[in-house]
């Protein structure tokens, strides 16, 4: 390892650099004799160090990174979702993922040494060299958590001799990366910018705050080795730090005057206060569409056509705004299917017993007692044709209350993270309930990820990466992990407070786990934002997890399902850098790669399509 290392950072020292894609030959996106003159020029540069995060933030990453978890499953051939991957068939996402951040890493790279070149005013230099350190800390965050360890470098590919030399660049352990980040963050790029909001940064570009952001998340992955001397202090500091910027996340929910509304967590409300880092995507009737998908996955079933309900179908050819058997206009209408995400049992569902008797299920089968969101604002009405089981509607009552008719209080949040049908009280249908709900119990992603007004897919919403109530459930993690939990305890009811649900006691720790309370807490409030697998594998359970939740047995098993079951194993807690370009990489001395994937060796799988998938 420390060989590795001596031969990693004397390339460095080289000023040695990978392409974007190591098949690559382009040195430059820009003139660079012509592209650094003036800062419109230099910020022009910039700008195009932002283009390839949209290109790899796409439902293929989703499908890779939360779909595979013990919160959602997809009813899907398509090789992310189930895991059905390997060095030769990598999936959808894994060649994106892996030749955008590198992309995106080499744009970084040559605006850092041009720009400080640059014949502009310093702290014009000073504060652009800052933003594209920052950028850069992003990619490496996504590859790091992706493949785990990465070929790592921060210098300009200067020439093609430098190029050649990179591709015997071996992979630098992932924590050795984060290390030096954090301190380049810190050193680099923390002096240079303006420590305010991401809000108040014109064009809500990468600043003060996602510098700090990422350093904290950089530093809890490092820190179980190294409690003692960085690890834990290094997350609280900038944790701290961010703190000071926002300030005060408690709310009044009956006063109307919050500082951080809960409605604002919807991606279709942008650049709020909150927010951390957003993707930006922006679209008019008359400008460019952004045909992104990611959130028409996070749609229900059955957008589009009309239901028939007489004959418990679809017409043909008649489209409106029917999501799965609702009509819901502002919510999108003549969308194209895709596969879309539904949360497990251990999520959010509400089963009726079988045999007619109007109670719900107790089964293990149905994750009952480790509900995450508990209690659900919905109850049992009618029997159904079959006889055997209830169907379920939404409380209305309970919703609007806040608590159901055993005095239960109802998380808030609910209505922004799971689909149950019409939650809002403002529409026309509010409290009619989804088909799929109302008779099996699956329940989908909900509003926060819905698209107002969706047409054919043009997908207008922003992407929230990062937001202040991710920093405070991080602080939580990191005072319990310093054993300080009722400090743990008042980050964790900060955000609970907002949900309006009851705070948690130190009676309330599992005595065996007390990690327990901020996985499930982080599992509610950031559901579906991106992080679970990687917070999973950073526990060091992600495969227990999954497995544990995903059905692989009876009914409610289909194929599909028990695919992921069967593929979610410890080695494909990261997954593999593709076959393509290792191959690449191979050293003509000795006929040996660079780059390898020793935990996937002697894997290979079926290749799978879905045509539903771009």
């Amino acid at each position: 390892m420390q060989e590795m290392k001596k031969i990693i950072y004397t390339l460095l020292a080289c000023c040695l650099a990978a392409s974007c894609s190591l098949k690559e030959d382009n040195l430059s996106f820009t003139n660079r004799e012509n592209s650094y003159g003036t800062f419109a020029q230099c910020q022009a540069c910039v700008n195009a160090c932002y283009t390839p995060l949209k290109d790899f933030y796409d439902v293929n990453y989703l499908w890779a990174v939360e779909a595979p978890t013990d919160l959602w499953s997809v009813s899907s051939r398509n090789p992310d979702p189930i895991c059905n991957i390997s060095p030769a068939q990598p999936g959808y996402a894994t060649t994106n993922v892996w030749t955008q951040c590198y992309k995106g890493i080499v744009r970084a790279n040559e605006c850092i040494e041009c720009i400080a070149k640059a014949p502009i005013e310093q702290s014009l230099r000073e504060d652009l060299i800052a933003e594209c350190v920052v950028l850069r800390a992003l990619y490496y965050y996504h590859l790091t958590n992706y493949f785990d360890g990465v070929p790592f470098y921060t210098c300009m590919v200067k020439d093609l001799a430098v190029q050649e030399q990179i591709r015997l660049l071996p992979r630098t352990p992932a924590n050795d990366i984060r290390r030096d980040l954090y301190m380049d963050i810190k050193n680099n790029a923390l002096p240079y910018l303006d420590k305010v909001k991401t809000s108040k940064v014109s064009g809500n570009r990468a600043g003060h705050a996602l510098g700090l952001m990422l350093m904290a998340k950089f530093a809890m992955w490092y820190a179980p080795e190294n409690v003692e001397e960085r690890g834990w202090t290094d997350a609280e500091w900038a944790l701290l730090q961010l703190e000071d910027i926002y300030g005060d996340f408690s709310e009044q929910p009956e006063s109307f005057e919050e500082t951080y509304p809960l409605d604002d967590t919807k991606w279709s409300v942008k650049n709020t206060d909150e927010s951390i880092f957003e993707i930006q995507h922006e679209w008019t009737a008359t400008g460019i569409k952004f045909n992104g998908k990611m959130c028409r996955a996070y749609y229900p079933t059955g957008i589009g056509k009309k239901w028939d309900a007489e004959n418990k179908a679809f017409f043909a050819d008649e489209y409106d705004s029917y999501i799965d058997g609702i009509y819901m206009p502002q919510w999108g209408k003549q969308l194209s299917s895709l596969s879309v995400m539904r949360a497990t049992w251990h999520m959010g569902a509400f089963r009726a017993k079988s045999g007619g008797s109007k109670e719900e299920s107790t089964s293990e089968a149905f994750s009952y007692g480790d509900r995450l969101f508990d209690p659900l604002p919905l109850k049992l009405a009618e029997e159904l044709a079959d006889g055997k089981r209830w169907a379920a509607t939404i409380d209305t009552e309970a919703l609007l209350n806040g608590v159901n008719s055993k005095g239960q209080k109802i998380d808030r949040r609910i209505r922004y993270v799971l689909g149950l049908g019409d939650m809002d009280p403002s529409s026309e249908t509010f409290g009619q309930t989804f088909r799929t709900v109302m008779k099996e119990g699956y329940v989908f992603p909900g509003e926060k990820f819905w698209v107002p007004n969706m047409l054919a897919n043009y997908d207008s919403n922003n992407y929230k990466i990062l937001r202040y109530a991710d920093a405070l459930l991080m602080m939580a993690e990191v005072k319990l992990m310093q054993g300080q939990e009722e400090d743990a305890l008042t980050y964790l009811n900060i955000v609970r407070s907002r949900a309006a649900v009851d705070p948690f006691t130190k009676e309330d720790f599992p005595t065996d786990d007390k990690m327990k309370l901020i996985r499930d807490e982080r599992a509610r409030e950031l559901a579906g934002e991106l992080h679970r697998k990687y917070d999973l594998v950073r526990w060091g359970i992600w495969h227990t997890e999954t497995k544990k939740y995903v059905p692989h047995e009876g009914a409610w098993a289909d194929n599909v399902k028990r695919a992921l079951y069967y593929n979610v194993e410890k080695f494909r807690e990261y997954c593999p850098i593709p076959d393509t370009e290792c191959a690449l990489t191979i050293d003509p001395a000795t006929g040996v790669p660079a780059l390898s994937n020793p935990a996937y060796a002697g894997i290979t799988v079926e290749p799978e399509t879905d045509n539903n998938i771009e």
